[in-house]
């Protein structure tokens, strides 16, 4: 079939020009054909990777919203701590004739000695 083509195409040029319109067109398919397979597989390779990319992140995004939601519990049970404790600094500073005195001698008994260091 691709010698009928070619000798179509090349009727004035003779065997040897025919032959060889021949074998580059033969030569110029089979390439189109392994380019075409090549793409096609590396289309599915992508769809592959993707659906693997698109899994990894929904894991992270699912344990990011796990970890947001135990940092908020464990942000507001400190908030909590925290303004319980001013309170009491408040209470024994508004009972007390010497205010700034009380107020921090009761936020140094609450803090157990912690002084500089960072809440753990």
């Amino acid at each position: 079939m691709i010698s009928i083509i070619a000798y179509a195409l090349a009727p004035r040029l003779g065997a040897r020009m025919a032959t060889f319109t021949a074998w580059a067109l033969t030569i110029g398919i089979a390439a189109l054909a392994l380019y075409l397979a090549y793409c096609w597989a590396w289309d599915r390779g992508r769809e592959h990777e993707r659906a693997k990319w698109e899994a990894a992140a929904e894991l992270l995004e699912d344990a990011d919203a796990a970890a947001d939601a135990e940092a908020l519990d464990v942000a507001h049970d400190m908030k909590g701590q925290v303004d319980a404790t001013n309170q009491r600094a408040r209470d024994a500073a508004a009972a007390s004739d010497d205010p700034l005195a009380a107020g921090i001698g009761e936020l140094r008994r609450q803090g157990g000695g912690q002084g500089d260091q960072a809440a753990k």
